[in-house]
């Protein structure tokens, strides 16, 4: 049975994907700064700082993967413009320690450095979709972590040997997820209105901008598969090739909940600088792996007001505490 590392694993992703490993046949460990909640699937999840050399040294030691998906890191853009210094800190720091144990210890384990579309930063639309090899610009404190993230595992693959795998992940989303981010937000909003919780208001941020968004569970395989065909060294889109304008999304969530809302837009919502679209090319991914994104986004929105209903009845989820 191999053996699977996940650090970040109590995130979002993170429990999604210590979920999807386990189901198909991992030994999964995982690495957090919080405590794994009830119900952690994995076979045992070390609590400590990633940002600190010697946890990462122990932690690896102590599960001997076979393969590594570094997942840590602080996830909200918003959050990193307010926070620009821990941001760089805490989606750096990990990776580099985490290769350059890999390094010196000569492990063979393979390790998935999962990086953002966000790198890519404002692009014209005649230079869409992006490919791998569009320049990238990243215009916030945690794009550019996770550019910087992207170049430790290319100069590592390359001068040392290590056998690193990166990916550009674009937008996604899903059960489970916080309500910092946009359209789990608007899920708990329409949600809330429809139990008669919340006045018929919404409050937006920009909806005018396009997002390439993917189901987790297609991110989850997306990872798995890269683990096994993705090429060392490489870099890949985790793509649908479809963006759709924010606003659409809101409209199709409060269609599948059946309510009529008013926009209210928080100028506390809005960003320094939001790219007016992100659409990747995943014909990478396609030709290398085989991997296609299969779950259409009407599915996705309402797993998303089905998970924000539950938890309004009452319904307990052990999964959630913070998204990665």
């Amino acid at each position: 049975m191999e053996r699977a590392l996940v650090t970040g694993c109590n995130g979002f992703v993170g429990r999604a994907l210590v979920e999807r490993l386990a189901g198909g046949g991992f030994e999964v460990w995982g690495a957090d700064r919080v405590p794994a909640p009830a119900g952690f699937r994995g076979t045992s999840c070390l609590t400590g700082d990633l940002a600190d050399a010697a946890f990462v040294a122990r932690v690896v030691e102590a599960a001997k993967p076979d393969c590594v998906v570094h997942l840590a890191a602080q996830a909200s853009v918003r959050q990193s413009f307010d926070e620009p210094v821990a941001t760089l800190a805490d989606s750096t720091l990990p990776a580099l320690h985490l290769l350059n144990h890999m390094r010196v210890t000569g492990s063979q384990a393979r390790v998935l450095l999962v990086g953002s579309a966000d790198e890519y930063g404002t692009v014209a639309p005649e230079h869409l979709p992006l490919t791998e090899s569009t320049e990238v610009n990243p215009e916030s404190p945690y794009a550019l972590a996770k550019s910087i993230q992207h170049q430790y595992g290319r100069m590592f693959a390359r001068l040392y040997g290590v056998d690193a795998v990166m990916t550009r992940s674009f937008n996604h989303t899903g059960p489970g997820q916080r309500d910092a981010f946009v359209l789990s937000n608007f899920a708990r909003q329409v949600a809330e209105i429809r139990r008669g919780r919340h006045a018929p208001v919404i409050d937006v941020g920009n909806l005018e901008v396009r997002r390439d968004f993917l189901d987790v569970r297609d991110v989850c395989d997306a990872y798995v598969v890269l683990l096994k065909r993705g090429r060392s060294g490489e870099t890949y889109n985790v793509c649908s090739g479809r963006s759709y304008r924010i606003r659409d999304l809101l409209d199709q969530l409060c269609a599948l909940a059946g309510v009529a809302v008013k926009i209210h837009v928080d100028q506390a919502r809005l960003r320094p600088v939001d790219m007016p679209e992100l659409r990747g090319d995943p014909a990478k991914m396609a030709e290398h792996t085989g991997w296609t994104a299969r779950i259409p986004i009407e599915e996705t929105l309402q797993s998303l007001l089905d998970y924000w209903d539950g938890r309004l009845h009452g319904n307990q989820d052990p999964r959630e505490s913070r998204a990665t």
